[in-house]
């Protein structure tokens, strides 16, 4: 089956492109937030004899106070995503600081922490061992680019950055406000990041990141390693929600309880669940134990993973 590809267009200014007006927020649909930040779908109106597909618009969340750490953010993240064209990377469309700041980009079908939310509330089964296989391909190839041709790291790899199309037709790799620059060792630059640092998600980080270790593009590796745990666990990692304290007990931790119970699981391999069959979820959990490796030199790179996925992806 064919893949539906980012188109690749001549490099514009990064203010221009066509004029596009904007309704007010409670005419758009909400896609989804980050920190700071709202992602709305815009439906375009279609030119005379023309399909014009939707856009996706990362736009300042209007609740919180201005800032210039988040606008900032944003021009980066535009800036950076004008010069990249990979299929498994998300496509950029325009970038407007006219009246309304917003990140234009393409637009796909759902983020892969929504579809996970749904199949929780739905009472669904996890993903199948296939489709596991599929986002490790796909973000295995969107990892490899941006380690190796653009040398940057992702710096906030879980479910919510993966984007899906269809039934598991292409993923997609989106959210660069973050990211960091890597030397030709694939190792934090710290000489041309400023004053930048990893930001990333804690209970998704690798544990160079919790402990203070070396920063390299195997830290991108050990959350999307656990990002396919998600796909099996149908949960965050390191959630409260599989444990198994007696509610006498848990009604009296208090928070710095809750703090430490997450200080020593943030940067740990999560136990399989319970749920999960060894036999039918061999290949997933195989990626799964070499994603998250505690020595980063023994994680695989982002090539070696989704070249190992695709073979895999072939026998199963």
């Amino acid at each position: 089956m064919s893949e539906f590809r980012t188109p690749i267009k001549p490099k514009k200014p990064l203010d221009a492109g066509e004029t596009i007006t904007i309704p007010p927020s409670p005419f758009l649909n909400r896609l989804g937030y980050g920190t700071g930040v709202s992602v709305m779908q815009l439906v375009r109106s279609p030119r005379a004899g023309q399909i014009r597909s939707p856009w996706a618009l990362k736009m300042l969340n209007k609740r919180v106070k201005p800032n210039r750490v988040y606008t900032d953010r944003l021009k980066v993240e535009a800036e950076l995503l004008q010069r990249m064209s990979h299929p498994n990377i998300v496509g950029f469309r325009a970038f407007s600081k006219s009246k309304i700041l917003y990140l234009g980009m393409e637009a796909c079908d759902l983020s892969l922490g929504d579809m996970i939310e749904k199949k929780i509330e739905d009472d669904c089964e996890p993903f199948s061992s296939k489709q596991i296989l599929k986002v490790a391909i796909d973000i295995g190839k969107a990892l490899d680019y941006l380690h190796t041709k653009m040398q940057i790291l992702h710096g906030d790899m879980k479910s919510y950055n993966i984007l899906v199309n269809g039934d598991f037709v292409i993923c997609k790799l989106c959210d660069f406000g973050v990211t960091l620059p890597l030397d030709e060792n694939g190792v934090f630059d710290k000489e041309n990041a400023g004053q930048a640092l990893y930001f990333g998600t804690e209970a998704w980080s690798a544990p160079e990141v919790i402990h203070g270790g070396t920063i390299t593009n195997k830290t991108d590796i050990w959350p999307l390693g656990l990002t396919l745990w998600e796909m099996m666990a149908l949960m965050p990692p390191h959630s409260r929600a599989d444990d198994t304290l007696d509610e006498s007990v848990t009604s009296v931790v208090d928070d710095s309880m809750e703090e430490d119970y997450f200080n020593e699981k943030y940067g740990t391999r999560p136990d399989v669940p319970a749920n999960i069959l060894p036999d039918l979820y061999s290949s997933a959990l195989t990626l799964f134990y070499c994603c998250t490796e505690t020595i980063p030199s023994a994680r695989p790179s982002a090539q070696h993973l989704a070249e190992a996925a695709e073979h895999m992806s072939i026998l199963t």
